[in-house]
């Protein structure tokens, strides 16, 4: 299997520094002229099937990356922030600290915690390795940064990559791209070849 990840374009809320969360706020024209960048990359890839978080803003970027429907899945939506949601970064990140000590966490109350994250998350990917187990499939996943983290570092337990993604700095870039050759046997994957992550060479 073939499985291309993308990252939903930048919105107005990214450029004020709030937080979406299962809020949706427009993409911005530079989301938009991205987006349509991240077309002119995948257009020559067949997709068998094409999965999208059932947000706004995802449903926006997979119409500008050129694909007019898909698979909505909120299992694939973004972080559920709770009461945090359209508020700044920046207070949410304050009182984070403030409860854990200096140490920034996922864990204050009505904020989705990094473990359901990763469950839902494993959750989506076992059905897809299930449903796409046979023959050569090309899939592609338009998402957001928190569930894309939470996919890259299942895959990368399968992979031979030395770098552990959910521990380092690594940037999800708007409309970044990743790309993962799988092999697959009794629904598990056998192996994860790491073609692409997290690319934005074509924005530029």
């Amino acid at each position: 299997m073939n499985l291309y990840i993308v990252r939903h374009g930048q919105t107005e809320a990214n450029v004020k520094r709030l937080i979406q969360g299962h809020k949706d706020f427009p993409l911005t024209e530079l989301g938009i002229s991205q987006s349509i960048s991240t077309g002119k990359l995948l257009k020559g890839t067949s997709f068998d099937k094409i999965f999208c978080s059932d947000l706004n803003r995802t449903r926006a970027t997979l119409q500008h990356i050129g694909y007019a429907s898909a698979s909505y899945e909120k299992r694939l939506r973004e972080r559920d922030f709770g009461p945090w949601s359209g508020k700044p970064w920046s207070e949410y990140i304050e009182a984070s600290e403030e409860v854990n000590s200096g140490i920034f966490k996922h864990n204050l109350p009505g904020v989705e915690c990094n473990e359901d994250l990763r469950t839902r998350l494993e959750d989506f990917l076992n059905d897809l390795l299930f449903a796409y187990e046979k023959g050569s499939k090309s899939i592609l996943v338009v998402s957001h940064k928190g569930p894309i983290r939470a996919l890259v570092c299942l895959l990368l337990d399968h992979s031979t990559l030395t770098h552990n993604v959910q521990s380092t700095d690594v940037p999800i870039v708007y409309n970044s791209v990743s790309h993962f050759r799988l092999k697959i046997c009794d629904n598990l994957v056998q192996n994860c070849q790491v073609v692409k992550l997290f690319d934005c060479s074509h924005l530029e």
